[in-house]
């Protein structure tokens, strides 16, 4: 009896460069949109290196640490990593759902925007200082402080 690969799967191993822990994701549970996303986040403190693995069929995402050799921490983040991916996959659904409601959104405060505005609401640019006025003279004192 063959098993199918899992959505994702955990390997570790050490080589040259240290110490790594691989996950194996299906791209056809996450899309390739939510698990880059979500690799994006993990970037300031890990090394990702992402691959197609033509054997499997899975992307393999490999972390490793900037500094050290903790293991623990790598399977950690790779839990971390694993639940970024659910909340990316969900955002993205949402995200498909809502379109036809924020453009119509769009659509209508950009329509708005480009109507003339009503009269008394924008300047009108007929409050323009004279030519013997400044930004000095003030005559209700608003630029002077107590």
């Amino acid at each position: 009896m063959s098993s199918a690969p899992s959505a994702s799967a955990f390997e570790d191993g050490s080589d040259s460069l240290g110490v790594y822990v691989r996950v194996s994701v299906d791209p056809k549970v996450f899309s390739e949109i939510a698990i880059l996303k979500t690799a994006y986040w993990f970037t300031d403190n890990y090394y990702l290196y992402l691959a197609n693995n033509r054997v499997t069929g899975l992307l393999d995402v490999e972390f490793r640490l900037k500094q050290g050799d903790d293991i623990g921490r790598l399977k950690a983040v790779c839990g971390e990593f694993l639940n970024g991916m659910l909340d990316q996959a969900v955002r993205q659904r949402v995200l498909e759902e809502t379109a036809g409601v924020r453009d119509t959104l769009l659509k209508k405060a950009f329509f708005e925007a480009k109507l003339p505005s009503p009269a008394g609401v924008l300047s009108d640019e007929s409050r323009l200082p004279a030519e013997n006025q400044s930004y000095a003279s003030d005559p209700i004192k608003i630029g002077q402080q107590d």
